[in-house]
């Protein structure tokens, strides 16, 4: 699960990060339209901390 505040932003992680990422062969994305239900995602800020502690 990935949020992004907009759409230009999420383009530029999909393009810049994501799919840069060595070990990334492809990306398939999807919108949602309408929330059922609000599970909260873990910040960006968060997740890169985490990755670099294991590094």
């Amino acid at each position: 699960k990935c949020v992004a505040p907009d759409l230009s932003t999420f383009q530029t992680f999909l393009t810049e990060e994501l799919t840069a990422a060595p070990n990334v062969a492809s990306v398939k994305t999807s919108l949602v339209i309408r929330c059922a239900k609000d599970d909260p995602a873990v910040p960006f800020d968060v997740y890169e901390a985490r990755a670099s502690a294991r590094d």
